[in-house]
């Protein structure tokens, strides 16, 4: 399926796309998500040696061994925490980023809604440069706070409030896109 058509199946009547896009791939351990990642893995290692040190710790004040069982609960519960950078990876390398008349919209692949964002409803827009040359784009400022450690994962979220089962957006962040994609969102986005 094109980006097209990906875009097309989420446009309300009579709206026009203006611009899309897509993020640029990225490395897990280049020099803007070197730090997060490594962050990531630590609290995995860290989470395992307290699940570990703390199961010991009870198995042994009771004069048991470790069980393989728990053990590989523990592990497992590690290994989950280590792949959440790899995952938002995966996840953000299938976004579409699109601009239209009336929203700003991200489309993650396979998905059966997207998040959208009126942009009557944008009341501030934030770039950031990354230090390998490409761009974030915060729209909403409700997603001004977050690190730039958790933009990966709040690109193919988006920042939303459930208002009778629906989910209404705050905020979204364009990942990782190029210097001239950022110059024509705010060229259509700025007053």
């Amino acid at each position: 399926m094109s980006d097209k058509e990906r875009l097309d199946k989420f446009l309300e009547e009579g709206e026009v796309i203006r611009w899309s896009g897509t993020p640029q791939p990225y490395r897990l351990f280049d020099e803007t998500h070197k730090t997060s990642t490594i962050i990531s893995l630590s609290w995995a290692l860290v989470w395992g040696i307290l699940l570990m040190g703390g199961y010991y710790a009870l198995t042994a004040s009771q004069g048991h061994g470790m069980g393989k069982g728990v053990t590989a609960i523990c592990v497992i519960i590690s290994l989950i925490f280590a792949w959440g950078p790899i995952t938002d990876k995966n996840n953000v390398k299938k976004l579409l980023y699109a601009i239209t008349d009336k929203r700003g919209i991200v489309v993650s692949s396979g998905s059966e809604t997207a998040c959208a964002l009126r942009i009557a409803d944008i009341d501030d827009l934030r770039v950031e440069k990354s230090k390998g040359g490409n761009c974030h784009v915060r729209l909403g400022s409700s997603v001004f706070k977050a690190s730039a450690g958790k933009l990966p994962g709040l690109a193919f979220r988006g920042e939303f409030d459930m208002e009778n089962n629906e989910k209404i957006y705050k905020g979204l962040v364009f990942y990782n896109i190029t210097p001239d994609d950022e110059k024509a969102i705010c060229n259509l986005l700025k007053p």
